[in-house]
């Protein structure tokens, strides 16, 4: 019984007319991506545009994905495994699902032009991004896919708006403006990239240059990571607790 529904979900994640579409957008994303050349300028909005397709491809698949198993698969999954264990499964599977595909969609970059730091971002955008689209289709019993593609807006486009906007009217320093932007988890995902290729963050601007002189390189790049892993574990904490309290 197990192992049959893991097939008949695989089966219907990966092999389904929505995911060929959106790895025919990746693929386009990422060969115009490429073409943008080797610089470093060019490098650097490979690694936010990729992340941006990729964080939008996990969110919403992991939703419809959920929101997809109420059409007939969730009573058996529940009795086959319960509710913890499904809840769990579905993460591990929302997530495995968005790093294959982040793979299939790299790979136009990376065969044209051998950068690493473009595809690193987009799966650090990923993980997270599939967490939040599991727990909105957890939430959201209609339109779950148009909730994640709200969400995925507001954390992604929206909220830099409203970070800039804020830094114009309020005199906020560079503590209150790093603190905003690792409160975001797709802005520690590409900066994590990014340092990859700017170890100084020179493309923060004064920014960047806190942060260094502040907490130097190496301190940097595992405060980010620290704030990444924390990031991810309260996100899959998150999603456990309303898998255990919605009316799935």
């Amino acid at each position: 019984m197990a192992y049959r529904l893991i097939r008949l979900t695989f089966k219907r994640d990966v092999y389904s007319k929505p995911i060929a579409s959106l790895i025919a957008t990746g693929w386009a994303v990422s060969v115009s991506l490429a073409s943008l050349g080797s610089s470093f300028a060019a490098v650097i909005s490979s690694i936010n545009m990729l992340a941006l397709v990729a964080s939008l491809i996990a969110m919403v698949l992991s939703a419809h994905a959920v929101a997809g198993d109420r059409d007939g698969l969730l009573e058996a999954y529940l009795s086959a495994w319960g509710r913890l264990k499904y809840i769990t499964g579905r993460i591990a599977a929302n997530s495995a699902v968005s790093a294959l595909l982040v793979a299939i969609i790299s790979t136009p970059y990376l065969a044209l032009r051998w950068e690493w730091a473009p595809p690193l971002g987009a799966l650090l955008a990923s993980l997270p991004s599939s967490l939040i689209g599991t727990a909105v289709g957890i939430s959201s019993k209609e339109r779950a896919p148009l909730v994640a593609i709200v969400v995925w807006s507001a954390v992604t486009l929206i909220y830099d708006v409203v970070v800039a906007f804020l830094s114009l009217i309020l005199p906020l320093g560079d503590e209150a403006i790093l603190a905003l932007q690792v409160a975001n988890f797709f802005k520690v995902a590409t900066l994590l990239a990014t340092s990859l290729v700017d170890p100084y963050l020179l493309t923060l601007g004064p920014l960047g240059e806190f942060v260094v002189s502040h907490w130097g390189v190496q301190w940097a790049y595992s405060a980010l990571s620290s704030i990444y892993a924390s990031w991810t574990i309260a996100l899959i904490l998150l999603v456990v607790d309303l898998g255990r309290k919605a009316d799935l």
